[in-house]
């Protein structure tokens, strides 16, 4: 009895869950599963970037043009460099404080330069600026001569530069070459001759100071290197009417320029020929001051040097010819007593 009322009971149970009609041995339907719920599909992955185009390589800048006067700078640059040597160290007792180059080839200073020296410069130092070299060429005779002449800067970190380059022809020149300069000092001889010929037939054209580079030098001395575009276009015209001349190369003189303290100090010298071994002599003149007033050194005679306890007395400046330069001031002023 217990268990029919028990199975009374679960077929009530199960009828009243929907399953009515399902008893005895029918069996219960199976509801059909549910159709699958389609998914959305995945979403497509985004288009790459589209990349854009690289912009094109700056273009290279072209180089330089050969320097054709490379080989001459650096000729001028180690000259320069044994001169402001030998001229700074020039009342030095070391052996090796004269360049090796200008051993026993350093005239021995005056009283008077050795005086101005002491004064300007007591502890014998100062800081390079630049060294002037007066560098020209002079056609021998016979014929109507001509004469040019220049100043050939080498700042002191080895930059070389010009400043007005001047030219003359006529019965008022008067120089001559220097004596074995080919012989004595080759490299400066043949650098030289390559300046002439580069102005006798390329463009009437040296590097000069800019502006900028004036600027940058101290005031007194910017007087000094800047250049005169027409006088050096003038004494172009000269070049090259006498361009098939013999021109003689003429090494006249040098100015070294020294900071010391908040001054300024030039030391000159003229070089010569000595006539017994054929060498270049490099003669002390005078130690001065920078005061901004000109340092251009006359073109002196090949004479002999100027006498023991005499400062040298600059040779008379010949008269300029029309179209050319000035005639050059003496050297720089005489330091004060």
């Amino acid at each position: 009895m217990r268990l029919t009322a028990s199975f009374v009971a679960c077929v009530a149970v199960v009828g009243g869950l929907g399953n009515v009609g399902c008893g005895g041995s029918e069996p219960c339907p199976v509801a059909p599963a549910p159709p699958p719920v389609a998914s959305a599909p995945p979403p497509a992955p985004p288009p790459p970037p589209v990349a854009s185009a690289a912009p094109p390589p700056a273009p290279t800048p072209p180089p330089p043009p050969p320097n054709p006067m490379a080989a001459d700078e650096a000729t001028a640059v180690s000259f320069a460099g044994d001169v402001a040597k030998a001229l700074t160290n020039v009342l030095a007792t070391e052996e090796t404080a004269i360049p090796a180059a200008w051993a026993n080839r350093v005239g021995a200073p005056s009283e008077a330069f050795k005086k101005a020296f002491n004064k300007l410069l007591p502890d014998g130092k100062g800081d390079l600026v630049a060294t002037l070299l007066d560098v020209g060429a002079v056609t021998p005779p016979p014929g109507v001569r001509a004469e040019v002449q220049a100043k050939l800067i080498v700042l002191a970190d080895g930059r070389v530069r010009f400043s007005t380059i001047a030219g003359r022809d006529g019965k008022t020149v008067d120089a001559n070459p220097t004596p074995n300069l080919g012989v004595g000092e080759p490299a400066v001889a043949t650098m030289l001759g390559d300046f002439l010929n580069h102005l006798a037939t390329g463009p009437c054209q040296v590097p000069y100071l800019s502006a900028e580079e004036l600027l940058s030098l101290p005031a007194p001395v910017r007087g000094e290197l800047g250049a005169d575009i027409p006088t050096t276009a003038a004494a172009c015209e000269i070049i090259r009417a006498h361009k098939d001349a013999a021109w003689g190369p003429v090494l006249e003189a040098a100015v070294v320029l020294l900071k010391h303290a908040d001054a300024y100090v030039a030391i000159a010298a003229h070089f010569h020929s000595d006539s017994a071994t054929g060498k270049i002599v490099l003669q002390p003149v005078d130690v001065a001051p920078v005061a901004g007033k000109s340092m251009e050194l006359s073109w002196a005679s090949e004479g002999p040097p100027p006498q023991k306890g005499k400062p040298a007395a600059p040779a008379a400046a010949p008269a300029p010819a029309p179209a050319a330069a000035p005639a050059p001031a003496p050297a720089a002023a005489p330091a004060k007593k």
